[in-house]
């Protein structure tokens, strides 16, 4: 992925700042940090499924759903915390750790 232009990073920190929902569709957020607006962000060593920024050290889940190849971003109100594990739940409804509130089907129950 190309390097954020400056502009374009403002642009999408303004938008997302306050108003989470959507960012998991928006492929260049995973470059931005929402909390000090830093482009600096970098895989986190000990999780490939979250994010660092190496400004403010603030990290967050982002990674593709392994069930339904969605993109899952923790800063995504759509995107919650699974009760059991602490991952994010995909909007497919799963996270993967195979409780009840992780688990695929319990969109369905």
């Amino acid at each position: 992925m190309e390097p954020l232009e400056r502009e374009r990073a403002k642009k999408l920190f303004e938008k997302y700042r306050t108003h989470r929902d959507g960012i998991r569709n928006v492929p260049e957020a995973a470059q931005i940090c929402l909390i000090c607006g830093s482009i600096h962000i970098i895989p986190k060593p000990d999780n490939d499924k979250m994010l660092y920024c190496r400004d403010c050290r603030f990290s967050f889940y982002r990674y593709i759903c392994p069930f339904c190849g969605l993109t899952v971003d923790g800063r995504d109100p759509q995107n919650p915390g699974c009760r059991e594990c602490g991952e994010r739940i995909c909007t497919c409804g799963a996270c993967g750790c195979g409780s009840k509130a992780g688990r695929s089907d319990a969109a369905e129950s």
